[in-house]
């Protein structure tokens, strides 16, 4: 049965049983995944999953069934399980559908240009492997060489009058090697999205990658003890994913975050303004709409170190008594969710932020970060990879650091901005930070 016909099947059969409220939640993806191992391809495959959720409203409580064969002779029992399931839940405060007539805002998501409907796919990977191996003896082991294409499409429906689509294509190839000399080996790693002329060449790739990962090799050891840090851009962007939990309205709640009784207070240093912009032209997670079908909006979390807000879904938001947010999470999750989620741009160069530090410790990579971090008091250990700073310019490789602090305070440390804001994957992105003296480990 067809997607389509079978939602309308479910809404009109959900309606006819005289349920007042409801909401459908479907998507559908494609994926294709290419890897290459030792000259040839290791693995091919292609997928294409579609998921459904039906979600019933009970008193002031939601219930879902998740479904994957839309068939329907399967509906009755969907429709059923989700009345149950929301019978059973015991919600303190209301959950809510959104069904209030609102115009959406038009976006332009980050996709692959032109160019890639053009590009050998197999061949790319092959000859990524291979720049890789060329660039230098010292390459040990191209660890991972790997291609994902896909598409994404969601559909939300409910009987309070909602009915939003939106769809995303992507497309992204990585590398990840090791390098060795003298018995040290070392990893780098690098990925392209298609979206630059630049993304289309291998050996610019593999070039990068290897130059990164020799950089670290003849490291030496520092005395532990407090510097100057200086985060690298992509590295304060993976540190952003872990702490952007703290701005939930959820984490509140659970008391995994510290910042409910901070509104409209200090958090942060003079100049730190953090965004979550699910309209950003060309984001990685560019939306018109949330998980519950609430309209996208620019939210500024941080101003110039002040906390402006925090994200809500539409049970938080009606709890804490303010609009919400558009950072909902549908189906039968209902939490919060995040979209482009970045520090702004500062005023300054990378290269200013080194030579004003002058003598510190350049962080390029965090490791452990899950296990290393407590939720409860912001406390982090994390393992670190990283250079000395001297006399501002980075210098040796460091050996495996600790980098140990508190993400409240880290917030209040941050001393310079730079003006190379960089996104990962994952959405997340940051400029060049530098913030005051933190303990430093030396294993």
């Amino acid at each position: 049965m067809q997607a389509q016909e079978f939602i309308e099947k479910l809404y009109q059969i959900s309606q006819a049983q005289g349920i007042s409220q409801f909401q459908i939640d479907y998507s559908q993806s494609e994926n294709l995944s290419l890897k290459v191992m030792d000259g040839k391809i290791e693995k091919r495959s292609f997928k294409n999953t579609q998921h459904l959720s039906f979600s019933v409203k009970e008193g002031q409580n939601i219930g879902s069934f998740d479904c994957g064969e839309l068939e329907e002779k399967n509906i009755p029992l969907i429709i059923k399980e989700a009345k149950e399931n929301a019978l059973l839940m015991n919600n303190e405060e209301e959950n809510f559908f959104f069904g209030e007539k609102r115009k959406y805002p038009a976006v332009k998501r980050n996709t692959p240009i032109k160019e890639y409907e053009n590009l050998d796919k197999e061949q790319f990977l092959l000859d990524l492997e291979k720049a890789a191996y060329a660039q230098d003896k010292r390459v040990k082991k191209v660890i991972s060489c790997y291609l994902n294409e896909g598409t994404y499409q969601n559909t939300i429906r409910n009987s309070l009058g909602l009915n939003v689509s939106e769809g995303s294509t992507w497309a992204f190839a990585g590398i990840y090697l090791s390098v060795e000399e003298n018995g040290v080996i070392k990893t780098a790693s690098e990925y392209v999205k298609f979206d630059k002329q630049e993304d289309f060449n291998p050996e610019l790739m593999a070039q990068k990658t290897v130059e990164k990962a020799l950089k670290k090799l003849s490291p030496i050891s520092i005395s532990s003890g407090k510097y100057k840090i200086v985060f690298e851009n992509e590295c304060f962007a993976d540190f952003l994913d872990i702490m952007k939990n703290l701005f939930s309205a959820t984490a509140v709640e659970e008391k995994h975050s510290k910042l409910g009784d901070k509104l409209k207070q200090k958090v942060a240093a003079d100049g730190v303004v953090l965004v979550d912009n699910p309209l950003l032209e060309n984001g990685y997670d560019t939306r018109a709409f949330d998980g519950e079908g609430y309209p996208s909006q620019t939210n500024v979390i941080i101003k110039n170190g002040v906390l402006q807000t925090l994200l809500h879904n539409l049970r938080t938001a009606h709890k804490f008594g303010v609009e919400p947010t558009g950072n909902g999470i549908g189906g039968g999750a209902r939490g919060v969710s995040y979209s482009n989620f970045y520090l702004e741009n500062g005023n300054v160069s990378k290269e200013e932020i080194l030579q004003q530090t002058n003598d510190g410790v350049y962080i390029t990579d965090l490791t452990g970060t899950h296990a290393g971090y407590s939720v409860v008091s912001g406390d982090f250990s994390f393992g670190a990879e990283g250079f000395l700073i001297k006399d501002g310019k980075i210098d040796k490789a460091l050996n495996q650091l600790t980098l140990s602090g508190n993400v409240y305070e880290l917030w209040q440390d941050i001393e310079l901005i730079g003006n190379d804001l960089k996104f990962t994957p994952d959405g997340c992105g940051a400029p060049t930070i530098a913030v005051k003296p933190m303990q430093i480990s030396c294993n």
